[in-house]
């Protein structure tokens, strides 16, 4: 009877070498959004015609819409409502 196999050593590192390259090198942390339904299902649709994830698609629209946003003083704002008083 063998003591240790070096199969296994060999399976486990061949199965951790497997996983996806890091595309970035900032920590990550997960964040959970509500979106509607319809937007979910589009979502899923284009990152499975890209062969992208979800989250990669997320991640870039977000990120690029935040480098679009123009500087709050330069935005126009909505007048804020008057508090209803109680009678």
């Amino acid at each position: 009877m063998r003591a240790v196999s070096t199969t296994a050593e060999v399976l486990f590192t061949t199965v951790t070498a497997m996983g996806r390259p890091r595309i970035y090198d900032e920590p990550r942390i997960a964040t959970a959004v509500r979106l509607p339904v319809s937007l979910r299902d589009r979502l899923d649709t284009v990152a499975t015609q890209r062969e992208v994830s979800i989250n990669y698609l997320v991640v870039r629209a977000v990120s690029d819409y935040l480098r679009r946003l123009p500087p709050p003083d330069t935005l126009e704002r909505a007048p804020r409502r008057a508090a209803k008083v109680a009678p």
